[in-house]
């Protein structure tokens, strides 16, 4: 199973390598681009909707990375507490 790895930005992402990203953005949104795929979740969302939707990409993400033969998956949202 891909490694799930948070990160503070998008841009602290490493320079090489493929990847599927976790981001929150203005839409939800899943595209794939040269180095693997990226998922964009609406923050416009509330806050519990928010974390739920946040947590279920990453679910999903995982999958994709998974069935990819993507080794990580990074995650540039505030990580949860607890």
């Amino acid at each position: 199973m891909a490694k799930i790895q948070y990160l503070s930005s998008s841009a602290d992402l490493p320079s090489g390598g493929r990847y599927v990203l976790v981001e929150y953005g203005d839409e939800n949104r899943l595209f794939s681009h040269s180095r693997g795929i990226t998922v964009t979740v609406d923050r416009s969302m509330d806050a519990n909707l928010l974390e739920a939707h946040t947590e279920t990409a990453i679910g999903e993400a995982q999958a994709m990375a998974d069935q990819e033969h993507i080794d990580t998956v990074f995650v540039a949202v505030p990580k949860r507490a607890g």
